[in-house]
């Protein structure tokens, strides 16, 4: 599965807009810690997965938690 691509739909439907890459950081999104909770929620329960809590304050970027989202789906 695009991991990527359903990280870059959601962020979309939660209106973030321009140019969004693996490289992109989330706060240059306009996301804070609780919307990228809000996030990774959503996206847990899309895909079914669930990433430990001490693992979200490392997340900057969409590539890193795509990777997180990989490495819990094998």
């Amino acid at each position: 599965m695009k991991y990527f691509e359903e990280i870059k739909k959601a962020l979309k439907q939660k209106g973030a807009k321009g140019d969004i890459t693996k490289d992109t950081l989330f706060k240059s999104l306009g996301l804070d810690s609780l919307d990228l909770m809000d996030l990774v929620v959503e996206l847990e329960e899309k895909l079914g997965f669930t990433i430990p809590d001490d693992e979200l304050p490392g997340i900057q970027t969409i590539g890193q938690l795509e990777k997180i989202i990989e490495n819990l789906k094998k």
